[in-house]
């Protein structure tokens, strides 16, 4: 994992939420420096993976959480019916944000003459259809504490991360109160990326 990886942070707030700190060790490992641990579980070379002892290493964070959610009782995804749909649905909503704001961080780390304005338009108009439509469904998931609400709230952490410049609060009033009771849960304080990554 890293400290820096919205995708990692889904697993490790989970990890917190299920009370499972003590049976899931978290190692840093930087996915561009090819760490040979990293690269042992993930042939992708991303991250998160997980090491399981006697069983074959899974990665991608929505495997992964599944996985967590099972080795405890208080379920965060649903085993069936409306309600898995809706968290999955938030899920892959949260995690497309997610890939189009590191999409658009990795364009614009690209020198001025290799950048593209049309994929960085296209990454923010994007980013911002799906704020709106969150915005809108609020009453889905605001008062929820399972795998979709805490996407969402980790793809918005991302934001102001990684892309503050979107202002995504303005106009977004029920986000907004949502986010905020996310910010104060300690698994999301914990699991804050450093402030100056």
């Amino acid at each position: 994992m890293t400290e820096t990886s919205p995708y990692a942070r889904k697993c490790r707030v989970l990890i917190r939420e299920q009370g499972l700190t003590s049976r899931i060790t978290e190692v840093e490992a930087p996915p561009l420096n090819d760490p040979a641990e990293l690269l042992t579980s993930n042939p992708l070379g991303k991250v998160p993976a997980l090491i399981r002892d006697d069983a074959a290493p899974i990665f991608d964070s929505p495997l992964i959480c599944e996985y967590i959610d099972s080795l405890d009782d208080d379920r965060w995804i649903p085993a069936s019916g409306a309600a898995r749909w809706r968290v999955l649905r938030f899920q892959a909503l949260a995690d497309g944000m997610l890939d189009l704001t590191v999409g658009r961080r990795i364009e614009l780390t690209r020198p001025d003459d290799k950048q593209h304005d049309y994929w960085v338009k296209r990454q923010e108009s994007g980013i911002g259809r799906a704020l709106d439509l969150l915005e809108t469904e609020a009453d889905k998931f605001a008062g929820a504490f399972d795998l979709g609400a805490m996407s969402i709230a980790i793809a918005l952490g991302y934001l102001d991360f990684r892309y503050p410049e979107s202002e995504w609060r303005n106009g977004r009033d029920r986000l907004a109160a949502f986010y905020g009771k996310w910010a104060e849960r300690p698994s999301f304080q914990a699991t804050q990326p450093p402030a100056d990554a």
